[in-house]
């Protein structure tokens, strides 16, 4: 009774009040969430809305992922589920709602995904403002995807790339505000520059070395607001901060985790990083850019790291223990500093190991060069 009283007052108040108690914002982690559906748009407008089983269901978990390029009229639908079928039943799997057969469903290559048809993402979208019950069924076995929060995050993407009121809004074609659809944004283009790699044995020289290590941690500067947070180190250094209790705690037993290392970029650039905390499941470094010609002025890169390889710096985090959701960002070396190459997220924790989508909040175009130097 209360989605009914709910879909008679679309006209009657604005979009975002509708989902009022929805939170969080598109471009960002896991974008906007309501209940059981999220969306999260990348910088180009690419934005992608996934349900899944509701929370009770973790057993047999479900999830549709529709995405959705600016301008274009219909998003792309993909479905998984958990367990998967076998493959003399692959053919078989299809899409129901309330009740209704919509048609098989098309198995990817690897047979793990399944792809919607036009008509099958036209219909799930039609169904998006009423009290549906989504099923995948494959024989005897059924999967339900929550409808939960559907209708609030399809509206949030309307609004997001500028459909509302148009003949391409998703669910709010009818709307008496009218939006001018937005178009996508181009990728930016990261140049990867050459740098040394583990094959090349290129190491610092012993003076610079021991210069670098004497004077370190004078070089970096604590207080910085970039050091204690921003959007690239999303955390405080707690380890290299003698202020902090664990800082004390470990020095009293001389833990390596208190050391720095030094690893050389190219000929004129060496990448410093250091353990910055440590939790459960997951622990992260500081990775800070050493210029030569001005080494007392270090760049610091992130706080969240986790891996530097062959020119990237990598910070991959599980957001729960058992692993079913993760976060994960790149940066590239372009010559001068490491440019965030891509963000994204996996979705929310429902039950996929690894997660069940890669939802990208940022992506780019590298181009690249020949990817070391003698």
């Amino acid at each position: 009774m209360k989605k009914i009283i709910a879909l008679m007052t679309i006209g009657l108040f604005s979009i975002p009040a509708l989902a009022a108690d929805a939170y969080g914002d598109p471009f960002e982690g896991w974008g906007f969430v309501k209940d059981d559906w999220q969306v999260i748009c990348d910088n180009t407008l690419t934005c992608r809305a996934v349900g899944y089983a509701d929370e009770g269901q973790m057993a047999t978990p479900a999830s549709i992922l529709l995405t959705a390029i600016p301008k274009v009229g219909l998003p792309m639908g993909r479905i998984q589920f958990l367990p998967e079928v076998s493959e003399q039943s692959q053919d078989n799997v299809a899409l129901w709602l309330n009740g209704k057969d919509y048609g098989r469903l098309q198995p990817s290559s690897d047979g793990s995904i399944y792809n919607l048809t036009a008509e099958q993402t036209k219909q799930l979208i039609n169904h998006a403002r009423l009290n549906t019950k989504i099923e995948i069924k494959a024989g005897s076995d059924s999967w339900t995807v929550s409808d939960k929060g559907m209708g609030a995050v399809l509206l949030k993407l309307d609004e997001v790339q500028g459909r509302v009121g148009t003949p391409i809004a998703l669910v709010s074609k009818s709307s008496v505000r009218k939006q001018t659809p937005k178009s996508a944004k181009q990728k930016p283009v990261i140049n990867r520059a050459s740098v040394y790699t583990e094959a090349d044995h290129k190491q610092l020289g012993s003076s610079k070395l021991a210069y670098f290590q004497a004077n370190i941690d004078k070089w970096i500067n604590i207080d910085d607001k970039q050091f204690v947070g921003s959007e690239d180190t999303t955390g405080s250094c707690e380890l290299v901060n003698p202020k902090t209790e664990i800082y004390q705690r470990m020095s009293k037993y001389g833990s390596n985790m208190l050391r720095w290392d030094f690893t050389t970029i190219d000929a004129t650039h060496t990448l410093a990083s250091h353990m910055c905390w440590q939790g459960a499941y997951n622990a992260a470094n500081g990775y800070w850019v050493i210029d030569h010609n001005k080494p007392s002025q270090p760049t610091l890169i992130t706080t969240s790291g986790n891996d530097y390889s062959d020119g990237e710096i990598s910070a991959n985090h599980k957001d729960r223990g058992v692993g079913d959701c993760w976060n994960s960002k790149t940066w590239v070396w372009n010559g001068t500093t490491f440019a965030k190459m891509t963000d994204f997220s996996t979705g929310m924790c429902r039950g996929f190991s690894g997660g069940a989508w890669d939802l990208p909040t940022y992506v780019s175009d590298v181009i690249n060069n020949d990817s070391k130097t003698h």
